[in-house]
């Protein structure tokens, strides 16, 4: 029988399997480890839970490690970064640690702004002193969304109505932008890639009363069908990461007609298994062959 290969489902304490400091939204790294670990076993892979925290890349044996729950790197990015750099010296690191370093800042979307994709635009912090009257002006729009540089999960952000003074500054490490309404009718739509495969796609809408349409903020989610066009715009996405990725989702928000781009998610992303029996197959297929070209 030949060798297994082991792949490292790389997570945090706060997700970890039976970890006392479990977050509450933890159950999405259950949902994707129950997922996967089947077609994994079946392509000769063991899917093993590690904290990157905890890793010592020289002595963890792995073979591929394949970025997943870390979330609280964004408490520590610096060490993260360190993390990934270290491992992909030992064995591949997915997604590839160029595309991860550059997804860690959100001033990745003002570069995708540059090159004219269609992205929601964005005004960066450089110096102190910018008030929100500043931005406002920039971005020509009344009402605005402050959000961490580092960070997800729609946590940290601040909605900023149209009638609420101006004067408060920005501190450096948030940025802004214009605030879309079609997001309360329309929502988010999140488009899920296996390298530069399709998978699924959802719709994600926020509760009555709320902006934010993340479930642990009393969001829904519903299946969604992409268009040619669609795709075609996601695309264009892909072709842009540092480095092609393993898996990938591309969160978009219509608006006049046109989708532009929330975020470029290619470092931890939930996945949402739910949507699509096959996507542990496929990733495990992938794994598989980067394994055995590494």
């Amino acid at each position: 029988m030949a060798d297994r290969k082991r792949v490292a489902f790389v997570a945090c304490r706060h997700t970890l399997t039976g970890s006392p400091d479990r977050w509450p939204d933890a159950y999405e790294h259950d949902r994707e480890r129950d997922a996967f670990m089947p077609a994994f076993q079946a392509a000769g892979l063991d899917l093993v839970e590690l904290d990157w925290e905890q890793s010592d890349p020289a002595r963890d044996d792995i073979d591929l490690y394949f970025i997943r729950t870390t979330w609280n790197y964004k408490e520590k990015p610096e060490a993260f970064a360190a993390f990934v750099q270290q491992a992909a010296g030992h064995a591949p690191v997915m997604n590839d640690p160029a595309t991860i370093l550059w997804n860690m800042n959100k001033r990745y979307l003002g570069e995708l702004e540059a090159q004219e994709l269609p992205v929601i635009p964005s005004a960066f912090i450089d110096r102190d002193g910018v008030t929100v009257d500043d931005v406002r002006a920039r971005l020509g729009a009344d009402e605005i969304v402050l959000k961490p540089l580092v960070g997800g999960g729609g946590f940290d952000m601040r909605r900023i109505r149209a009638d609420e003074p101006g004067d408060d500054t920005i501190p450096v490490s948030q940025f802004a932008q214009p605030f879309l309404p079609g997001i309360l009718d329309e929502g988010e739509i999140s488009f899920v890639f296996v390298e530069d495969r399709f998978s699924h796609a959802l719709r994600k809408l926020p509760a009555e009363g709320n902006y934010l349409i993340h479930t642990h903020h009393g969001g829904r989610n519903e299946i969604y069908e992409p268009t040619a066009s669609d795709l075609e715009t996601c695309g264009a996405f892909l072709d842009v990461l540092p480095a092609p990725a393993l898996a990938t989702r591309i969160d978009v928000v219509p608006h006049q007609g046109k989708l532009l781009l929330m975020e470029l998610e290619a470092i931890e992303a939930h996945l949402f298994p739910e949507y699509n029996p096959q996507l542990g197959g496929l990733l495990a297929e992938a794994c598989a062959r980067i394994i055995a070209a590494a």
